[in-house]
């Protein structure tokens, strides 16, 4: 008996010594075939104190071959987006996480989080591939289609929303929006998006057409009372005239009369400059967007406040109307060392009353809104102001005659407040 067994334990220890030695030269294979090129798309793996390069595209082409796809089925992949389970189907593979979370520098630091989604994968061959991308769930649900190349260097993917209605766009970001159940938002959203990684360069053209929200309430700034730090005796009568509301406009957002409360080409470039410049933060807002953060929704850097504040300037452009907007703005916001709206700074740092301010101090008082604090404790250290920022209001305000604007040029070469 004891012989049969120790023939039976020398079988078993050569079976598990040849499938260990074909399993380490398959996985030796298996990264030689992972090995990347010199210009090639990598990713590191590790494994303890093990890294190694590896190939993407390689990688790619891999885990949508039948093959891949079978063993992939069923696995979950844990990433910083969340963690995805993976399932085979009959034209690919689907990857589905609840929930979900993307990190986009360009929109601030908290990450974009939908309750769920769904990407699936079907090879074209030719590496190429295409496949829907579904956020939200239930009613709230999106779908953008998606189509993409891989090369050796990376992969170009284009997305394409159709046009669908704003508010299940809007609802595929609920869990992050206090008013979502209250909230009530018509028209349409498209978008087409193109991006290329690993270098991340992207453009996007959306299309917003007959948006409408109701349900916030906003109307009650009709008549609101300005908080106590703003209050001056001129603070709740007509709208400022005279050259301040010009310069304002003309510094902050000078489609302010032509645009429905947000202005798209501006978002764009403050979303392309934030992509390229992370630590130097732009807003892209109007005024209406402006005085929607001011009165409703704070200013903390999120994809989700940001939202909130389109809606909101999107029913103050119904509810409130272009003049009332324009003179809260100007009765709320901040201008330095504790200073709330232009009455108030135009007496502490001009020592008159704004609507008897001139183009040029006009032009100097709005040139503070960017920075003011930092503005203020220049001109206290060093007498010095932005000679430069004060002409480029100038350039912009509307109307001026030529008279005007060539007096107002000669002025501001000598000029202090």
């Amino acid at each position: 008996m004891k012989p049969i067994l120790r023939r039976l334990a020398w079988t078993l220890a050569v079976v598990a010594a040849v499938a260990a030695l074909l399993g380490i030269a398959l996985l030796a294979l298996l990264l030689r075939l992972l090995q990347p090129a010199d210009d090639e798309w990598r990713a590191e793996i590790s494994f303890g104190p093990w890294q190694r390069a590896i190939s993407l595209p390689v990688l790619l082409r891999f885990a949508t071959h039948p093959l891949g796809v079978a063993l992939l089925d069923g696995r979950m992949l844990r990433t910083p987006f969340g963690h995805w389970h993976l399932q085979r189907r009959h034209d690919g593979l689907e990857a589905q996480c609840a929930p979900c979370t993307l990190q986009w520098p360009a929109l601030g630091p908290a990450p974009l989080q939908w309750a769920r989604a769904r990407a699936q994968l079907r090879p074209l061959g030719a590496d190429r591939f295409s496949g829907d991308l579904l956020l939200g769930e239930g009613a709230h649900e999106i779908t953008l289609q998606w189509k993409g190349k891989l090369t050796a260097r990376g992969a170009d993917v284009e997305l394409q929303l159709a046009p669908t209605p704003a508010s299940r766009v809007v609802g595929v970001f609920a869990r992050d929006l206090p008013e979502a159940g209250q909230v009530q938002v018509t028209g349409s959203v498209a978008a087409v998006l193109h991006g290329r990684w690993p270098d991340g360069t992207w453009r996007v053209q959306p299309v917003i057409e007959g948006l409408a929200v109701s349900g916030l309430a906003t109307e009650r700034l009709h008549d609101a009372q300005l908080p106590a730090a703003c209050r001056t005796s001129a603070s709740d009568g007509e709208p400022l005239a005279g050259w301040l509301p010009r310069a304002l406009v003309a510094a902050e957002d000078a489609r302010f009369f032509e645009h429905p409360g947000y202005d798209l080409g501006e978002m764009l470039a403050a979303l392309r400059h934030n992509a390229d410049a992370p630590g130097d933060w732009r807003g892209g807002s109007t005024l209406t967007q402006q005085l929607a953060k001011l009165a409703f929704t704070g200013d903390d850097r999120s994809a989700a406040r940001k939202l909130r504040e389109l809606l909101y300037a999107v029913e103050m452009e119904h509810t409130l109307g272009k003049a009332r907007i324009l003179q809260l703005y100007l009765a709320l916001a901040p201008w330095g060392d504790g200073v709330c709206g232009a009455e108030r700074a135009a007496q502490v740092y001009l020592g008159k009353p704004a609507a008897k301010l001139g183009p040029v101090s006009s032009a100097w008082l709005v040139s503070l809104l960017r920075n003011p604090d930092a503005q203020l404790h220049s001109w206290a250290d060093e007498r010095r102001i932005d000679r430069d920022r004060v002409r480029e209001i100038l350039a912009g305000m509307r109307p001026m005659t030529a008279a005007q604007r060539a007096l107002a040029s000669t002025q501001v070469e000598d000029w202090l407040p």
